[in-house]
């Protein structure tokens, strides 16, 4: 039986973005079902999975994509979705929101051109009324585009009103998209956020891994993953383990593995570090040698995390809040901050942690059981397979 034919649109490796390794792991379980061509920005797709894939360049290659029988989206919150969103708008298909705020991307889309992103903050609020856009542009003006603003202003309403059915990972975001009216409950599914490792995984040796990132070998190593954020609180959490630190628990160290300089202030010798970049294999290898991982998102955009998951496929103890998607993580298999006192509470956590390798096992144990239980990947491709037919 000839399979349907399948345009698969994401950012893919080198990208670093957790949606490039995310597709890289579901268009491997989706060709059961599909004969798929990968949609890229104009790079080379650089991860050896991918290879016999074909592939489509945007901007390069000549592309029909009336030719297709479904087409996936994967839309996130930076501007590596610049193509993406584009064609998604002219050429309506399904989309897997990983973000529910887009207000960043949308800055960075059209900052390039002042008088159209100004424009575009009217389109996109002008059905709100005046009291909405006038806001949003007066802190743009003013530099003052913080998370917590961002939050509050998601700008995705044009792309929920493009006739695009929409996949997510949570009901929370289900919800808030058909509250927005614009979307039919019908087309708005929520679907397992899929494994993220492979058996294929390569793992680093744990003493090469850390001399050349000057981690020290003898302590415990609290982890965080990705990029360092303002809302994924890593100031916070550094500040948290100093503080344990000086108290007397010298045998701590907490790592950020990833890019960005939000939490630089807070750097200290052996005891606050960040790696900069780091490969797949090298970020795979951070995992497993976590001994636990803290994972914040305040507030939340209504994203997912893909560290999380793979932290979680490891059998780490994880620590994170509530809110969006993390909500529904069940209770038994993380720990979660308070945070109506986040630095107490968290601190009151690891110190449990650090002394109680039991409750660790035991969490850890429960989340890889749930990741295999309910986000194997031959079950979340079988749930698009299932949408894309139901059209």
């Amino acid at each position: 039986m000839k399979k349907p034919r399948l345009l698969y649109a994401s950012p893919f490796p080198p990208k670093p973005s957790g949606i490039s390794d995310y597709s890289v792991i579901l268009v491997q379980a989706l060709r059961e079902f599909f004969d798929i061509t990968l949609y890229s920005d104009d790079y080379d797709i650089t991860d050896p999975a991918l290879s016999s894939f074909p592939v489509l360049k945007y901007g390069k290659d000549e592309i029909d994509i009336d030719q297709y029988d479904d087409v996936i989206y994967n839309m996130g919150n930076s501007d590596m979705h610049g193509y993406i969103y584009k064609e998604a708008l002219r050429h309506p298909g399904v989309v897997i929101m990983h973000d529910y705020v887009i207000s960043h991307f949308i800055c960075a889309h059209y900052h390039k051109a002042n008088e159209k992103l100004y424009k575009k903050l009217y389109h996109l609020y002008k059905s709100f009324g005046i009291s909405e856009c006038v806001p949003f542009g007066i802190a743009l003006m003013r530099h003052r585009l913080d998370d917590h603003f961002m939050a509050t202003h998601p700008l995705n309403s044009e792309l929920f009103k493009s006739g695009n059915r929409f996949l997510v990972h949570s009901e929370y975001i289900r919800n808030k998209i058909i509250n927005t009216g614009f979307v039919d409950k019908k087309n708005v599914k929520k679907i397992g956020f899929i494994e993220q490792m492979g058996d294929d995984a390569t793992i680093i040796h744990r003493d090469e891994l850390f001399e050349k990132y000057h981690v020290p070998s003898n302590k415990t190593l609290i982890c965080a993953f990705g990029l360092i954020w303002g809302n994924k609180l890593n100031v916070l959490t550094a500040q948290v383990v100093k503080r344990l630190h000086e108290n007397g628990e010298k045998n701590i160290s907490y790592l950020m593995v990833g890019q960005g300089n939000a939490a630089d202030a807070e750097l200290m010798d052996d005891v606050v570090m960040k790696t900069g970049f780091v490969t797949m294999d090298e970020f795979n290898s951070f995992v497993k040698y976590a001994d636990i991982v803290v994972n914040l998102r305040s507030p939340t955009m209504g994203e997912t995390s893909a560290a999380l998951m793979r932290a979680m496929q490891m059998g780490k103890p994880c620590i994170i809040n509530d809110g969006g998607w993390y909500s529904e993580l069940p209770e038994d298999s993380i720990e979660k901050v308070d945070l109506r006192n986040p630095q107490e509470s968290l601190e009151t956590l690891l110190k449990t942690m650090l002394h109680d390798q039991d409750r660790c096992k035991r969490i850890g144990d429960n989340a890889k059981k749930y990741v295999h239980d309910f986000c194997g990947k031959k079950a979340v491709a079988g749930q698009i397979y299932d949408f894309l037919k139901d059209a």
